[in-house]
């Protein structure tokens, strides 16, 4: 086969310099019929090496039917755990094969070429259609990287975003994705795409149909919009998801944000896509043509049935959470959010807690102690429930100092924590290091103490003017008379 340089050189001789095609066969020692064929082309091209006869496998050709073998024995095995084309040439090596890694890998390229899906160009309505999709990214909390989950809903008709991060993918997580976007946007488009979470789907059926959570239909009917699913292991059927959730990545998390909580986190996300969306013109528009929002927003936590153990704590998934003593070995329901857990007897919340992401671990109340304390107060010093680390020094400098004091210190340290109940924390520690200036310990003496602040911090009423008073007539008091009491008092006599 000839190459450009000379094809021009062979049409050069013949067209310019009326050269024979026996001359320039003899000059450039190409046979005639090939020099008589190029130069009869209407348009010249690149010449190309075309294969009449199919390549063989002199060293490989014995061990293609073991390949094929392999392939379709493949077929039937879990994606994850089928034959690499490294591993078919260890199974060909074993059998005798002499030749070469890439002969093999060669074959199968040619041979098991997959054929590249094709696409269509998408457009969208104004408000019609969004995509919802999970994402992962890192970030510095508390200067630790740690790992967040990032909740995804692109609106296709603008192609704008908005993002929400948490901890996990739990369904609580998944329902308050919806609620804050939905929020966010101020609307609800008339259809999302989702992949088949399991936050929302039980089980895939055949075709496009799904068996849906109950709580995932409780959302979809409350928010009145239609959800479909993509094919499983088919992430191209949202692409403009996929597409966001990296995008929002590579803008929002290099380098990583550091934050002191998830909700701070938030806050820093809200703020970057509002001010990517303040540049893309359709934006408003897409919102103007969403579905309104519902009166009443969506309840999208998790209840969970429990009991409170004799510690006077509740276990919600691996974690546990203290309530008030007096409802030991009680019935409770337990209500999750993605960043709370609520504790509810009979209807009425008796704890609130911040939700713990961690595994095997306590959040404890000191107030719901207190009564408990009060009758085991010299357990104080030694039990968990009460921590100094997370009070202000001064409490157990002061608990010290009057433990050194009274028999009774602990007890009287008690009743001065549940002062908290009715008065300002910040009052209550300030009468505390008033008491302890003044060498006063007791639950008595800090409570007088804090009254005497109650009343000094009291904010001081100013005098009304006297132009105010113009309409108010003058009241006269008469001085009483004081003569006759003196006559009494002389003995009666004038």
């Amino acid at each position: 086969m000839i190459k450009m340089a000379q094809l021009e050189d062979i049409r050069k001789m013949y067209f310019m310099e009326d050269l024979s095609i026996r001359e320039i066969s003899r000059r450039t020692g190409i046979h005639r019929d090939t020099i008589s064929k190029y130069v009869s082309m209407e348009e010249p091209k690149p010449p190309k090496y075309k294969l009449t006869k199919e390549r063989k496998h002199p060293v490989l050709g014995p061990y293609i039917p073991l390949i094929k073998q392999i392939i379709e024995e493949d077929k039937t095995r879990h994606r994850k755990q089928r034959h690499t084309g490294t591993k078919i040439f260890e199974i060909l090596k074993s059998e005798g094969f002499t030749g070469g890694y890439n002969t093999v890998m060669d074959y199968l390229r040619k041979e098991y070429r997959k054929p590249k899906e094709a696409f269509l160009p998408l457009e969208f309505e104004l408000g019609t259609y969004a995509e919802v999709d999970w994402t992962e990214a890192y970030f510095y909390l508390k200067g630790k990287e740690t790992k967040a989950h990032i909740f995804v809903m692109k609106l296709r008709g603008s192609g704008g975003f908005y993002v929400r991060a948490y901890p996990f993918e739990k369904q609580e997580a998944f329902f308050d994705g919806h609620i804050k976007c939905f929020e966010f946007m101020n609307g609800v488009p008339y259809k999302i795409a989702y992949d088949n979470l399991k936050t929302a789907v039980k089980k895939i059926l055949k075709g496009s149909k799904r068996e849906e959570q109950e709580q995932f239909i409780s959302l979809r009917t409350h928010y009145l919009y239609e959800s479909t699913f993509c094919r499983p292991a088919k992430g191209s059927d949202k692409g403009g998801v996929e597409n966001a959730g990296r995008e929002a990545v590579r803008r929002f998390f290099v380098p990583y944000p550091e934050v002191d909580s998830f909700e701070e986190l938030n806050e820093y996300l809200h703020k970057e896509c509002v001010k990517l969306l303040e540049k893309n013109p359709k934006w408003e528009a897409e919102r103007a043509a969403l579905r309104p929002l519902p009166s009443v927003r969506f309840d999208g936590a998790r209840y969970k049935e429990a009991k409170v153990n004799r510690y006077s704590m509740v276990q919600f998934e691996t974690n546990r959470y203290s309530v008030p003593t007096i409802y030991v070995g009680e019935k409770v329901t337990v209500r999750a959010t993605a960043n709370e857990v609520k504790i509810l007897y009979k209807g009425a919340i008796i704890a609130s807690h911040p939700r713990i992401y961690g595994r095997n671990q306590e959040h404890i109340t000191l107030d719901h102690y207190l009564e408990l304390l009060l009758q085991k107060s010299r357990a104080l010093g030694n039990t968990k429930v009460y921590k100094p680390q997370t009070m202000a020094p001064i409490y157990e400098q002061y608990r010290r100092n009057l433990n050194a004091r009274s028999p009774k210190g602990n007890r009287e340290f008690v009743r001065i924590l549940m002062l908290h109940r009715d008065y300002p924390p910040a009052l209550v520690t300030e009468a505390v290091e008033t008491a302890m200036a003044y060498n006063v310990y007791g639950y008595d003496g800090v409570l007088n103490i804090l009254g005497q602040l109650m009343v000094s911090n009291r904010p001081k009423i100013n005098p009304i003017r006297k132009d105010k008073l113009q309409n108010i007539p003058d009241v006269v008091v008469i001085p009483p008379d004081l003569s006759k009491y003196r006559v009494l008092m002389s003995g009666g006599g004038q």
